[in-house]
């Protein structure tokens, strides 16, 4: 699963179009929340600098442009398929709950049981994007201290599992749909997958992603 070819053509499947202008979206909110805001403050730092005491400021300023420049930095690595594509998937999901423990201190493992199948470039891209979107759900709603990642090869079918312990959500009432739940459907559609999310108020939620592994024509 880890072997590359560098120089592999991709065929990017028909349904990337459809959530393009989804990821588009996706990606303006980043950079509004995160980047954005933190120029925007420098600016008001720069501003407001005390003739007294010029170097209070100056030094808050640097430290949030480093702060903008780190997130643009982990942006860009996270949107990479190519760095995606030429590191494979187990590595990139571990660079992935790196960056996850590293932002927000959640614990976080990455299981991989059963014998490994075939998976081509595309079916890791797109289960990577699944499985991140996963994450970056736990990250922002969940307010969990942990997150578990499975991947169960059987004979023919891939099962992959995200779990958390977080606050939960009671299926009953509340209904999603997030621009990051519709691509994830649309990303499991693309794989003849079937995606499903389970959870309860207080006992965290499990996201179940079934794929069969000798599909690779997507």
């Amino acid at each position: 699963m880890e072997t590359r070819s560098k120089n592999k053509k991709r065929i990017w499947p028909s349904w990337q179009i459809a959530i393009q202008e989804e990821s588009y979206q996706q990606i303006s909110s980043e950079l509004h929340d995160n980047a954005c805001q933190t120029i925007l403050l420098s600016i008001l730092n720069l501003q407001r600098i005390d003739k007294d005491n010029p170097e209070l400021k100056i030094s808050d300023t640097v430290e949030l442009l480093e702060e903008t420049l780190h997130e643009i930095h982990q942006l860009s690595r996270s949107l990479n398929g190519e760095l995606i594509l030429s590191i494979g998937l187990r590595a990139a999901l571990e660079k992935q709950l790196e960056r996850l423990r590293n932002a927000s201190g959640i614990q976080t493992s990455l299981s991989i049981k059963g014998k490994q199948q075939y998976l081509c470039d595309e079916m890791e891209l797109i289960i990577y994007r699944i499985i991140q979107e996963a994450l970056n759900n736990v990250l922002k709603h969940a307010k969990a201290s942990k997150v578990e990642i499975e991947l169960n090869f059987l004979e023919q079918e891939l099962n992959i599992k995200v779990m958390d312990n977080g606050k939960g959500f009671d299926q009953t009432t509340d209904h999603f749909t997030s621009a990051g739940l519709r691509n994830m459907n649309f990303r499991a559609a693309s794989l003849h997958g079937k995606l499903k999310i389970e959870s309860t108020p207080n006992l965290g939620s499990c996201l179940t992603l079934q794929i069969p592994c000798l599909k690779t024509n997507l």
